[in-house]
């Protein structure tokens, strides 16, 4: 009767081990066109103190940015960040200042893709051309 038990708590640490194996969740993988965004661009930001809107505000800006660096127009953009930690509290201020020069140049562009990194909260955006 012994090795019946044996064999049986082998048989149960070995089914137990196969359920606590690490289980990816959908939607995870980091998307390709992340780093291969064809024609388009990619571009992320991370945690926002504003919020997850404004995060979004943000990645969609600077991928329209590096969008419209490519059609020859300059973008001059300056972002500050201050941080102050007073007994082990820390506040952080940003601002941004952008200023766009064109030469009749009429670019359009539309997300068509969005991933947040669940490692690090990043949101990532994938703006292409817009067909209109």
């Amino acid at each position: 009767m012994s090795r019946f038990k044996l064999l049986a708590t082998v048989l149960l640490l070995t089914l137990l081990s196969a359920c606590a194996a690490p289980v990816k969740p959908d939607g995870s993988e980091r998307p390709a066109w992340i780093d291969n965004p064809g024609n388009g661009v990619s571009a992320s930001a991370g945690i926002h103190i504003r919020g997850k809107v404004a995060q979004e505000e943000l990645a969609v800006m600077r991928a329209r940015e590096e969008y419209a660096k490519r059609f020859g127009v300059s973008i001059r953009s300056v972002q500050t960040m201050a941080t102050t930690v007073n007994n082990g509290r820390a506040s952080t201020v940003g601002s941004q200042v952008a200023r766009e020069d064109s030469q009749q140049v009429d670019v359009k562009a539309m997300v068509k893709a969005k991933w947040r990194d669940p490692a690090n909260d990043a949101l990532w955006v994938w703006l292409v051309p817009s067909d209109q």
